[in-house]
């Protein structure tokens, strides 16, 4: 793979043992200085996530496929004229001394602090490991991981996943083109049927690309069949290209290009595509790779374009490209986790990449590739597997045996989904597992009467029933139940994860949502008893507005479209909560809405520790106040837009009585948005009396109630 930094396919084996005569394939110097450049703008890319600088730097990596797949085929068409085996063997022997190197250090150290700074560094190990067998792409997309969303952000190899694509182009391209004849015999029609089925690879990988990108994004960008077109684009530049010659065919090889271009053009445009705006990705992802694939044989000419390539600087940059491309996102990724990304660390961030980069270019990469692991090329990919493949087994045993958090230098607390299935109601059969489901959760299809009866506590003689609805934040109200039932109160619970309560009249964007809503709304109704009351939880109160930069939507319109507006979300939910309201109200059943609460944009990433001063985390400071001052007027909104018949609980001031500082969030939440369980028990003092009280008639119910609100 020549992803970052290949120092010339084109000068000499991977072994470093023979210089390849420039009659037969010259040394492109100004390759290197066109390597630095796309790694430049992925770094810029990278760093400036939060500034929007560079918003398209990621088109470097486009870059670079173009790159590899010129360098690979003209290195395949030194080497086609071998007997297969021999072709194969050399091909891989090359690939894995050129790659294994630099890519099992990067691992190691980067899988090592992981587990250092990551209170749950399972995914980034999962990913590393797949990384060193070329399938990294594959894991980041069974995560689900957007690569422009927080997780990719978080994960410490999510670069890797251009490896994964390279690495699984070379399993079969090799063979292709030597099927071909790429580099074997003198037969005219080789080339021609070599550059024919590149086209159609090109034109059927671009169409997926295209057409696959605006209905799955994800799919597009990190999967294999997206990128080969880029990779092909590169690969017919060998046949058409003056300076390489097949040496089993002394004839003149044909022109590079039917007109001469200037090279600043394609340059020029490399240098501008990259401040064009994320959206725009389906028309700069082509013209990157065109530009790239005219700039190649553009560059070849002398001119001012090529000296500035081959400065020495710009070149070493290429040189290294591929431990820096490596290292790049490691330093990126673990400072996200540790002291951030701030203008007055950023000097030192990118000292640390070029410093990592020299050292493992210098003392690994280079004298690894140039010093012969075995005696034959089947031997040495052999030891290039059995290194890797150990190393992988030790990072899948640490990500599945969940040693890796054994590691943790923090405060170390259970994970989210270990702290979730601890939730019960003692003396009851209720807890998280049986009583929260997923919106693909196979028992929603149970009856819901069933459901609701396995779900139910009964109540002491004259003590009323509290009914908790809503979706994962309802089931973080678990602990208050245990505590109100041991008081003698009757508890009822159902609740589904991202599926508002009520169900709204249009739906929500998970399908099961309403029918469920709507089928455990009127089991509580039936169930419920005069003086009985109803508990709604729900994390899109939270999230009504776009708040702090999460713009997920749950509510759908009449047109079936989400909701995007604060004002459109809370209206039609306010609308689904006094019908609901209503129908309680003819029962005698009261109903209680917890508002919006506080809110982090990553609680792994933002709660103060040893190595994350408070500080230093300023981001996290501001959008924590950002997000209070905003659930704050969203819940005096909802306050004068609900009718008197529902009780607003503020829970603001409740969870937050010293104030929502960032320090205290780590009793405040367990996650990024959950309440923890010291956290809902502060919720009994204002529950319980209402539980008490006498239902009031029509139109004398409080709006609101809770404590008076701290300052944040």
């Amino acid at each position: 793979m020549t992803q970052p930094g290949t120092t010339d396919a084109l000068k000499a084996d991977a072994a470093g043992a023979e210089t390849i005569p420039p009659a037969v394939i010259s040394y492109r110097p100004e390759l290197d200085g066109l390597r630095a450049l796309a790694v430049l703008l992925v770094i810029g890319h990278h760093l400036g996530t939060e500034s929007g600088v560079l918003p398209s730097g990621f088109l470097g990596v486009d870059i670079f496929f173009v790159i590899s797949g010129y360098v690979i085929t003209a290195s395949i068409l030194r080497h086609g004229d071998q007997p297969l085996q021999a072709f194969l063997l050399g091909f891989y022997r090359r690939r894995v001394q050129r790659l294994a190197p630099a890519l099992v250090l990067c691992v190691a150290v980067t899988a090592l602090l992981s587990c250092l700074v990551i209170p749950d560094p399972g995914p980034s190990l999962r990913t590393g490991a797949a990384a060193l067998f070329g399938l990294s792409n594959l894991e980041l997309h069974h995560q689900a991981s957007d690569y422009f969303g927080t997780d990719a952000a978080l994960n410490t190899f999510t670069q890797t996943w251009s490896l994964g694509v390279e690495e699984q182009f070379y399993l079969v391209y090799p063979l292709l083109a030597w099927g071909l004849g790429l580099g074997r015999g003198s037969d005219q029609g080789r080339p021609q049927r070599f550059r024919l089925v590149l086209l159609l690879v090109v034109g059927l990988s671009l169409g997926w690309f295209l057409w696959l990108g605006s209905r799955d994004p994800g799919s597009a960008y990190l999967l294999t069949p997206g990128r080969l077109w880029e990779l092909a684009a590169g690969a017919l530049l060998v046949p058409l290209a003056r300076r390489v010659v097949n040496p089993a065919n002394p004839q003149p090889p044909p022109p590079a290009l039917s007109f001469s271009l200037p090279a600043w053009l394609p340059l020029a445009a490399l240098l501008l595509l990259p401040l064009a705006p994320l959206r725009a990705m389906a028309f700069t992802t082509p013209l990157a790779v065109a530009a790239t694939a005219l700039l190649i044989p553009a560059a070849a000419r002398p001119g001012a374009v090529q000296r500035l390539l081959r400065t020495p600087w710009i070149r070493h940059l290429g040189l290294i490209s591929y431990s820096l491309y490596l290292w790049h996102w490691s330093v990126i990724s673990l400072s996200r986790w540790t002291l951030g990304l701030h203008t007055w660390t950023m000097p030192l961030q990118l000292l640390a990449m070029l410093v990592l980069a020299e050292a493992s270019y210098r003392f690994v990469e280079q004298p690894l590739r140039r010093r012969p692991w075995a005696r034959s090329d089947g031997q040495t990919v052999l030891r290039g597997v059995a290194v890797t493949g150990v190393l992988s087994g030790l990072l899948a045993w640490l990500a599945l045996g969940a040693g890796g958090r054994q590691l943790y230098a923090g405060e170390r607390t259970a994970t989210v989904r270990e702290q979730l299935a601890k939730q019960t109601v003692a003396g009851s059969a209720i807890s998280n597992p049986r009583c929260h489901l997923d919106a693909d959760d196979q028992r929603r299809r149970s009856a819901i009467d069933q459901l609701a009866g396995d779900c139910h506590a009964a109540a002491r003689a004259g003590r009323p029933t509290l009914f908790v609805a809503g979706d994962s934040h309802a089931s973080a109200l678990i602990p208050l139940e245990s505590d109100l039932h041991r008081l003698g109160y009757g508890i009822g619970h159902l609740s589904m994860n991202g599926c508002p309560f009520p169900a709204t009249s249009h739906g929500s964007v998970k399908p099961a949502c309403g029918p469920f809503q709507q089928a455990w709304a009127n089991e509580i109704l039936t169930r419920a008893r005069s003086g009985d009351a109803v508990l709604i939880a729900g994390y899109h109160l939270s999230h009504l507005g776009v708040g702090i930069g999460d713009s997920r939507d749950h509510l759908l319109g009449p047109d079936g479209q989400p909701i995007t507006t604060t004002a459109g979300k809370v209206d039609l939910y306010s609308a689904a909560l006094r019908d609901f309201a209503a129908r309680a109200q003819a029962k005698g059943v009261r109903v209680l809405l917890l508002g919006a609460g506080p809110r982090l944009l990553q609680r792994d990433t933002c709660l103060p520790e040893w190595f994350r001063p408070e500080r230093w985390n300023n981001r996290c400071s501001d959008a924590l106040q950002h997000q209070i001052g905003y659930a704050h007027q969203l819940n005096q909104q909802l306050a004068r837009r609900l009718p008197p018949t529902i009780t607003l609980i503020d829970p603001l001031p409740i969870f937050c009585p010293q104030g929502c500082r960032l320090g205290a969030m780590r009793q405040v939440l367990f996650d990024s948005d959950h309440p923890t369980a010291a956290s809902v028990r502060r919720l009994r003092p204002v529950i319980q009396p209402i539980l008490d009280s006498p239902v009031r008639p029509p139109g004398n119910q409080p709006r609101q109630t809770g404590p008076e609100r701290s300052t944040p």
